[in-house]
């Protein structure tokens, strides 16, 4: 039997040997250097997409060493503000994202976007709250999109803009996107994953993140005519008292807490059917259909849900019925921490929307960037000049981070969703979680 031979074994030996201090030399360099540094700014990106998949066992920003604020310029809220019963959810998550309590918001900037004497009474209580809330005043251009607020950025900071019926936001959601914004000087915008914003809807519908609700049948009034325009459906810009306006009462805002929802089994709800009338004074809530893996699908079909679409201007828009099964399902997910649900793989690339227009209702922009393009074209609104003309004039992308969440209350279409509990669950997620919290 021939045995290799003695030069065989050294010949091997020295090429492991020359692997392992390959790897040695090449660890020590990677883990010795500093972290990612572009134009001097210290950043670190998470190396997991579970960083807040339990969204009601918040910890403070603080204690998540995974993101690191970057220095040399601030980063700076920009809300524009009309509404209190709103914003009062809202507030609670910016002050909870300042600096002083962990977050990466070193200023807030309230653009007055109303006329209404109540709202503005609140937006100057909420002013006195923290020394980093300031107001904006602007000339209102609302045929273009408020373009007077764009020319009043500082120069050289990122800038989030949310508008003030954002009323959830994950804790890593503004540290995600200035993040993304940072290390990709090819995106002009980058936006959060939104739940209700009618391209991302649709994703999050096929991505299994949508689950099957309907309005509930014992809380209808037996005087009520499904035909009738006059259903419990709430102008959102009408001017009432403070006591109306401000009146959001608090409701469960889990899931369990509520029963399933009975009623016929070919009972079927469409998207661009009117809200049911409750009874006088009340509001009315959507519950969970039962479902097994096998009826799951036959479930979803009786759901307005089943009629999204991937375009801007579609029923993800239009539909209150389609937005309110959005809310209700991530408020499910939130509970039972299936956030995951809405999220690409951990190592994913940022969705491209070139050039659909994309809601721009929580987004990160440069703000030199920006101020070097204006003014915006008088008969351009700033959504469309931001997400689709813009960008695609100058050669850029615009991106979804997918990992970070946030919840947009409605749209101008969409002003029936009022006539839901929705806002009450949310305020009492709020309450519960963020608000107590600094």
């Amino acid at each position: 039997m021939a045995f290799p031979s003695l030069g065989c074994h050294v010949n091997v030996h020295w090429r492991i040997l020359l692997l392992l201090s390959i790897a040695i030399i090449s660890s020590y360099t990677i883990f010795s250097a500093s972290p990612h540094l572009k134009d001097g700014l210290h950043y670190i990106i998470p190396a997991s997409s579970s960083s807040c998949q339990a969204g009601h066992d918040q910890t403070t920003l603080a204690s998540r060493p995974q993101l690191v604020k970057p220095s040399g310029f601030k980063v700076i809220g920009m809300v524009f503000y009309g509404r209190r019963d709103r914003s009062q959810i809202l507030h609670c998550f910016l002050m909870h994202n300042l600096v002083d309590n962990g977050g990466w918001l070193d200023e807030v900037h309230w653009i007055r976007n109303t006329d209404n004497e109540h709202d503005l009474q609140y937006l100057d209580e909420i002013l006195t709250q923290s020394d980093r809330y300031k107001q904006v005043y602007q000339e209102k251009t609302k045929d273009q999109g408020y373009s007077d607020a764009w020319s009043k950025l500082e120069p050289g900071h990122i800038y989030v803009k949310v508008d003030d019926d954002l009323i959830w936001m994950a804790d890593d959601a503004i540290p995600r996107i200035v993040t993304t914004k940072i290390e990709h000087p090819e995106y002009l915008v980058v936006s959060a994953n939104l739940i209700n914003s009618p391209l991302l809807g649709w994703l999050h519908y096929r991505m299994g993140a949508v689950h099957p609700y309907l309005p509930e049948i014992s809380s209808l009034s037996t005087e009520s005519n499904a035909d009738s325009d006059s259903a419990a459906s709430i102008d959102q810009n009408q001017t009432t008292p403070p006591d109306i306006r401000a009146a959001v009462e608090r409701v469960s805002w889990k899931h369990v807490d509520h029963p399933v929802w009975q009623g016929p089994d070919g009972y079927i709800f469409r998207h661009d059917e009117k809200p049911p009338q409750a009874r006088e004074g009340q509001l009315h809530r959507w519950l969970r259909l039962p479902e097994t893996p096998e009826t799951r699908t036959p479930q979803l079909r009786r759901t307005p849900m089943i009629n999204t679409t991937y375009e801007t201007w579609g029923n993800g828009l239009q539909s209150w019925a389609i937005a309110a099964q959005h809310h209700y399902s991530f408020l499910e997910n939130l509970h039972d921490d299936n956030l995951h649900l809405y999220k690409f793989a951990p190592n994913a690339k940022p969705w491209i929307t070139d050039y659909d227009r994309l809601s721009i209702n929580f987004i990160a922009i440069n703000s030199t960037e920006i101020l070097s393009h204006l003014p915006i074209p008088e008969d351009v609104v700033d959504e469309e000049w931001l997400t689709a003309t813009l960008p695609n004039s100058i050669g850029k992308s615009v991106a979804v981070d997918t990992h970070a969440l946030g919840v947009h209350f409605s749209f101008f279409f969409q002003g029936e969703l009022t006539s839901t509990d929705l806002l009450g669950r949310y305020l009492d997620y709020a309450e519960e979680n963020v608000c107590k919290k600094g």
